[in-house]
């Protein structure tokens, strides 16, 4: 009987290191594949027409507001406000007024730009000393009351 004994331990040591072998090759092992995402849509931000936020005068500059709207889910950065297409508008009552009286300095908040939050609706930019009357500008300007169409860059 004891003979039996002396052979049950080398059987039990070798299950041992066999298992070993096993979970060390397991682990070893490599792989591969692939993946896939879907982005979502954006909105434009909107700008609404800017309007100097007080009275101009020949050779006067003044501060511009304009208000920004941003549906997206998510904030978006305005790098630089600028100058857009149909540059600055007059309003009916003034026809005698040259839309040109108007110079625009590009406008990026000191550099920073401005950041707008998601769900953003009608906010107010203030631009400061945006807006330049011309010294030649016509008596018919007076009391026009002007728009200013921006656009802002990244």
């Amino acid at each position: 009987m004891t003979h039996g004994r002396w052979l049950l331990g080398p059987v039990v040591a070798f299950v041992v290191i066999v298992g070993g072998a096993t979970a060390s090759g397991y682990w070893s092992s490599a792989g591969g594949g692939s993946g896939s995402a879907r982005t979502g849509t954006s909105a434009s931000v909107t700008l609404g027409p800017g309007t100097p936020s007080r009275d101009l005068f020949p050779g006067g500059t003044g501060d511009v507001a304009v208000s920004v709207t941003n549906s997206n889910s998510f904030a978006v950065h305005i790098g630089t406000l600028e100058l857009g297409t149909g540059g600055y508008s007059v309003d009916p009552g003034h026809p005698g007024c040259p839309p040109e009286v108007l110079t625009f300095t590009a406008q990026n908040n000191g550099g920073s730009g401005w950041t707008v939050p998601a769900g953003t609706f009608g906010a107010s930019l203030h631009l400061s000393n945006a807006v330049t009357m011309s010294i030649g500008a016509p008596t018919a300007c007076q009391g026009t009351v002007f728009g200013v169409h921006l656009v802002g860059t990244s």
